[in-house]
């Protein structure tokens, strides 16, 4: 009978250790995500002024709309992030867990990136949202690639839509 409780409480342990670790990633994600939102809002009201000062300039009209077309494709981006940054879902945050389980090699822009993959969102947009170049980023999709393990020939799209699926 003492052999069979001693096995229960030390996964019960174990479950308490894993918990405590969860939680406290939880709350670093949570600081995190309200730093991450709190900088695209500031960006985003600077970029309303800029705006605004823009529409207040007497330039050429053709110039004027080149820099406020500009101006308004930052802030829909901006915006774009901000509601990605806070609408995880529960499947993209069950999706997130499994991916980190199965390769913990991945770091958390890494992670980021492959949810962002999986959700069809394509190099450039990426590179934007995560702040980086084009090139930098097909970089960075090069670099995990190898880190998943995956084939020459192998998709990291694929590959994630099917880890997805799995789950």
């Amino acid at each position: 009978m003492n052999t069979e409780v001693i096995p229960n409480k030390r996964s019960t342990v174990d479950f308490e250790k894993e918990i405590a670790a969860l939680t406290t990633r939880i709350a670093t994600q949570d600081m995190e995500l309200t730093r991450v939102s709190t900088a695209i809002a500031e960006k985003t009201t600077a970029l309303r002024n800029l705006l605004n000062q823009i529409q207040e300039l007497e330039i050429d009209p053709g110039v004027k709309g080149v820099m406020t077309d500009s101006c308004l494709n930052l802030i829909e981006t901006e915006t774009i992030e901000k509601r990605l940054n806070i609408e995880l879902t529960e499947t993209d945050s069950y999706f997130l867990s499994k991916l980190q389980k199965k390769h913990q090699n991945l770091n958390q822009r890494e992670l980021r990136i492959s949810l962002l993959v999986k959700l069809n969102y394509d190099t450039v947009e990426i590179a934007r949202s995560v702040g980086i170049s084009t090139r930098g980023m097909e970089s960075i999709r090069y670099r995990m690639h190898k880190k998943l393990g995956l084939g020459k020939h192998q998709s990291i799209k694929t590959y994630l839509s099917d880890l997805s699926v799995s789950f």
